[in-house]
């Protein structure tokens, strides 16, 4: 498993989680989907978050691009994050109906599914943005 792998399966893992967790046990638990998003989306602009920093010392490769631009793994951090951060956002600040994290956990089961089968709807997406696929 490589590094960006297992930051989707992390990541998808945390926000279904704490999405049950809102809606079931205490609102509060929103923040953490919105860490998440704001996680994914600066990771993808700085190259670093805590948790790629553990799964680098865990011994997991991360993939390099060889070309100019970003590659596909960082387009999905940007639209993954963007998303989760801009449902949360809107429940939280703007009192949006909650039926809206239907979206979030859509996103949140396609990290999940992509860090074991390589491919989300997302990534085609972002390939036809121009995101350049990793080496």
């Amino acid at each position: 498993m490589t590094v960006s792998a297992a930051l989707r399966l992390m990541a998808g893992t945390v926000v279904l989680i704490s999405l049950a967790l809102g809606s079931y046990i205490n609102p509060n638990w929103f923040y953490l989907t919105g860490f998440v998003g704001l996680n994914l989306l600066q990771s993808a602009f700085t190259g670093w978050c805590p948790a790629i920093t553990i799964f680098k010392k865990l011994g997991l490769q991360q993939e390099s691009c060889n070309v100019a631009g970003m590659n596909v793994n960082q387009g999905i951090h940007i639209m993954a994050g963007s998303i989760i951060l801009g449902t949360v956002i809107a429940v939280l600040f703007f009192s949006i109906n909650i039926l809206i994290f239907v979206i979030t956990a859509i996103v949140g089961v396609s990290l999940l599914q992509s860090a074991f089968s390589g491919w989300c709807p997302g990534m085609s997406i972002v390939r036809f943005l121009g995101f350049k696929d990793a080496q």
